[in-house]
């Protein structure tokens, strides 16, 4: 009897180690149940429902605030664009300033100083009778193509002949006015 129970208590160990194995064993098939149920259940999406309130709250928190970011950076590059667009259209734009002289000499050429180089330049004798003996003088010059008395410089334009005449030597040349497209 004695050995019968040393032997008994000694097989114990074996018999727990076998026990435990078998409800791991179970363990394992019941999770792979308890997931088929899951899937079967709910699919493999999980709807807002299915959270709680605070975890939908963040979710939707971070959701507005990853929108906003992306509105304020789309915004952003759009005011960059205009902004760059503006500077471009702005450069291109024409000024027009309107001026006068007086003529120095028919034989000499007078420089006229803006401190810029024009677009264009338009200059007419000030006054017309209008007949065809005494014709309104007009030319126009732009860097690149001079007229016959007007020439466009890197400061300005230069004037001569019959666009440079003092009224001794022309009784309707003088005041002479222009038009300078910067």
């Amino acid at each position: 009897p004695a050995n019968e129970l040393k032997a008994r208590f000694d097989s114990s160990p074996e018999e727990l180690r076998q026990a435990v194995n078998g409800i791991c064993d179970e363990a394992s098939r019941l999770e792979a149940r308890v997931e088929g149920i899951v899937v079967d259940t709910f699919g493999d999406t999980i709807d807002r429902e299915m959270l709680s309130e605070e975890l939908a709250a963040e979710l939707d928190a971070k959701a507005t605030q990853t929108s906003l970011n992306t509105e304020s950076e789309a915004r952003e590059a759009a005011v960059s664009a205009l902004d760059t667009r503006l500077t471009e259209v702005e450069a291109q734009k024409c000024e027009i300033y309107l001026g006068s002289y007086n003529g120095n000499g028919e034989k000499n050429t007078q420089a006229i100083r803006l401190g810029y180089q024009p677009k264009a330049v338009l200059v007419a004798n000030a006054r017309w009778i209008g007949n065809v003996d005494n014709p309104q003088r007009m030319e126009l010059a732009m860097p690149d193509i001079a007229a016959y008395h007007l020439v466009v410089t890197s400061t300005g334009f230069e004037v001569k002949g019959m666009l440079n005449c003092t009224n001794t030597e022309d009784s309707v040349a003088n005041p002479y006015r222009y038009i300078v497209f910067k």
